[in-house]
């Protein structure tokens, strides 16, 4: 136990592989040039959706009448983080958005809000979802299209401190980071479990309101789309039913957005876009936990040795992952599921690696790294 009784970090050797951290020569000359390439385009990355990218924006909201926002302020989340701080990633440490940033040059994701020395915000929020013109009853906090308010704001202050010129060119040349989707399915699952179905309660009135919040980035001066679909609905808390609705909803939702943004791609100019297949990631690592992940360690400098997953099935941390609710598990880094729904440290590391110079197994039409490369 370390102090505040926290667990310390483990410091054995990884299963099979170097330490944890350490980096190989060739991985790490190949990061050099693509932190120069990236600083030279001057790319920056702004991210948008729910938990899986959530740096800390849900500390920031406020309780109300309907419940408290889910939070990870507390520990255990944050055990692997430096200096074992709970910032509010639902993480042992990093998350999916810190790997995508630190793949693209940057020491983590951006802030959630505009901070000297970062090169954009992150907006995303725990529990988020897409819906539009919907009363679900529910409180879900800061949703997407909130977010994109919230990004609108941030242009306009933006825009004291540069040309319109300027400005455009930054925001063509950016990644806009988009996970989202989770949430609303689970709310069409439990809603046509109740027999309350409608046309605005399924998928495609879900896409048509994803693309919504996507032409209004577009038309703020967003061209370069970083769109992560629904891993598995079936968590580590979630089993039963998995063969049936809830999976051909997950189904549904990941096919309904590849036409939706090459049909976007086709009518407006300058749209570019990756789609990332964060289901295909997590089910070929469910597939062959050990063997599989250990194959794409080479992907980028920052998947190391410690790619093995021994349970990929179990959460590390259970119940509120709170001190009252257990130690969580010592050997994070060989667990997919962190809690009861978000991945490890190790997961992200995984998936980020997949997603930005992976092969179109993973992504489609091209990985991140091409995205952002692109003119």
């Amino acid at each position: 136990m370390g102090p505040g009784g926290r667990l310390s970090n483990p410091t054995a050797k990884c299963p099979g592989g170097r330490q944890k951290g350490q980096i190989s020569k060739k991985n790490s000359n190949r990061d050099q040039i693509l932190k120069y390439f990236l600083k030279r385009v001057k790319t920056r990355n702004s991210a948008f959706g729910d938990g899986f990218t959530d740096v800390g924006n849900n500390n920031y909201l406020e309780n109300n009448e309907v419940g408290n926002p889910v939070r990870a302020n507390h520990s255990y989340y944050g055990i692997d983080f430096p200096n074992s701080v709970a910032t509010g990633r639902f993480s042992n440490g990093f998350n999916l958005a810190d790997f995508i940033a630190k793949a693209m040059g940057f020491e983590m994701s951006p802030p959630t809000k505009m901070e000297a020395g970062f090169a954009g915000v992150n907006y995303a929020s725990a529990t988020s979802g897409i819906w539009r013109d919907i009363d679900t009853g529910l409180d879900i906090p800061l949703m997407v299209m909130d977010q994109v308010k919230n990004f609108a704001d941030t242009i306009g202050q933006m825009g004291a401190n540069r040309s319109p010129q300027d400005l455009s060119k930054m925001l063509s040349n950016s990644l806009f980071l988009i996970s989202t989707g989770t949430t609303d399915l689970y709310l069409i699952y439990n809603i046509n479990n109740n027999g309350g179905s409608d046309s605005k309660t399924d998928v495609p009135h879900l896409i048509s309101s994803y693309g919504d919040n996507i032409m209004t980035l577009y038309n703020l001066g967003a061209r370069k789309f970083g769109i992560i679909n629904v891993p598995t609905l079936c968590t580590a808390v979630v089993r039963h039913g998995c063969e049936g609705l809830i999976t051909s909803l997950r189904e549904e939702f990941n096919d309904g957005i590849k036409p939706l943004m090459a049909g976007l791609a086709s009518n407006l100019s300058g749209l570019r876009y990756s789609i990332a297949d964060f289901h295909a990631i997590s089910d070929a690592v469910n597939m062959s936990p050990s063997a599989y992940s250990s194959q794409l360690k080479m992907l980028v400098w920052f998947v190391d040795g410690c790619t093995g997953f021994v349970n990929t099935g179990g959460a590390c941390c259970q119940g509120s992952c709170a001190p009252g609710s257990g130690l969580p598990c010592a050997n994070r880094s060989q667990y997919w599921y962190w809690d009861e729904e978000y991945p490890t440290e190790q997961a992200a590391k995984l998936a980020a690696s997949a997603f930005f110079n992976g092969t179109t197994q993973f992504t489609t039409p091209v990985n991140f790294k091409t995205l952002i490369s692109q003119k």
